[in-house]
């Protein structure tokens, strides 16, 4: 059932003059502070007063002219919510039940970047965690299996909400269940856990359980939260979601509608901005001493001008043996891989530097621009002036 939003049947009810300064209100049922500068950038830009009380979300005496919201599983927040006279801009897909326009971050595609990054770490046993089975959980997770299955694989849910039954919901009954069921699970595991929030309470049980991080259980969070990734016993890898700029577009689709245009039908998707990689998914979940070698060295040595000798000689196999263990082991061949991360390189050197292009192709091992190019258009079908113009972020901040 999709709930009709009174606040979003007046979304074009609200023109401010050009003199008059418009008063929002940011209202988040989770704080991130990405999202609150995202959405004060806009603001000061466009002169807004930005209200954002956060002890109270909504404040009974604002009266403004729109709102900034982020609708979480808190039924309370929109219930006072939808009372404002005031058209409403939601960040999240967490309450897809209620008819707002809608400005977040692209759910789907960071479930496949999780299984991408797993998958290429040799995983074969998967599972995703979550607290609360919401609209965004449910994406995250549809297009975690979907990548998986396509690779021939699955994966084990760990649903709190679902096999919590009559337990109260405290962070110690999480801790036992989390134990008891990252125990029962085979090894080595790649965990996808929904949130960095959530991702601290895995590890939490993988200690508890004396399963190694990430030898044992890699674990992947999402959002990229600095202060929690950075300061846990294993720091944790997570997909970065990007907020700042979901926080600006939302504000820029709020002041559209406050301007007239017509509200959007379906939600503006902002991409995830990749994955930062830390110590909890810094393993190889291969059994293969020889392939887990090989894998290693070109990881450490592929921006030099390396090739099949090389990674034969260094671990001691003759090639066809090596490539026999490849393909028993892994889901690519020797050289595949050894493309594969040359070419991460060279998109990432693309979309984050200045660098010329033949100075990208000589850093990422590719040495010359012809051959990079060439990977280029086979694999991608555009070129890397083209892939920069479409990725890149000129070297700024």
């Amino acid at each position: 059932m999709v709930i009709k939003s009174s606040a979003n049947r007046r979304m074009t009810s609200h023109h401010a003059g050009a003199e008059k300064a418009r008063s929002v209100l940011l209202s988040l049922s989770w704080y991130y502070p990405e999202i609150h500068r995202g959405v004060a950038k806009f603001a000061s830009e466009r002169h807004w007063h930005l209200t954002a009380d956060l002890d109270d979300l909504v404040p009974k005496h604002w009266q403004g002219d729109g709102v900034i919201t982020l609708l979480g599983g808190r039924a309370q927040l929109w219930r006072r919510l939808w009372r404002l006279d005031a058209p409403i801009v939601d960040l999240s897909e967490s309450r897809p039940d209620i008819d707002l326009p809608r400005v977040t971050v692209d759910n789907a595609q960071i479930g496949r970047l999780a299984a991408r990054h797993f998958l290429d770490r040799g995983h074969r046993n998967f599972a995703f965690v979550h607290r609360w089975e919401m609209g965004v959980s449910r994406a995250r997770l549809q297009t975690f299996q979907a990548e998986l299955r396509s690779a021939g694989f699955d994966c084990e849910i760990l649903s709190w909400q679902r096999e919590r039954h009559q337990q109260e919901d405290t962070r110690q009954q999480r801790h036992l269940w989390l134990v008891r069921r990252l125990s029962q699970l085979p090894r080595p595991l790649a965990a996808f856990v929904v949130r960095d929030i959530e991702a601290v309470e895995v590890i939490e049980a993988c200690a508890a359980s004396n399963l190694a991080i990430p030898e044992q259980i890699a674990v992947l969070g999402v959002d990229n939260t600095e202060t929690i990734c950075d300061c846990l016993r294993v720091p944790l890898s997570s997909v970065e979601t990007n907020w700042e700029r979901v926080g600006y577009e939302g504000a820029a689709l709020l002041d559209r509608i406050m301007n007239g245009e017509p509200v959007p039908t379906s939600p503006l998707y902002v991409p995830p901005g990749g994955i930062v990689d830390r110590r909890s998914t810094d393993s190889l979940a291969v059994d293969h001493p020889g392939v887990a070698a090989a894998l290693r060295f070109m990881r450490d040595f592929s921006h030099d001008p390396i090739d099949m000798s090389d990674v034969v000689k260094h671990v001691g196999m003759s090639r066809s043996g090596l490539e026999k263990a490849f393909r028993e082991h892994y889901p690519r061949s020797p050289m595949e891989e050894l493309r594969k991360l040359r070419m991460t390189d060279a998109c990432r050197m693309l979309a984050e530097t200045k660098l010329k292009i033949a100075q990208v192709a000589e850093q990422s091992g590719f040495l010359t621009s012809h051959n990079l190019c060439r990977i280029f258009r086979r694999q991608l079908g555009i070129s890397p002036n083209q892939y920069r113009a479409q990725h890149g972020s000129g070297g700024q901040p």
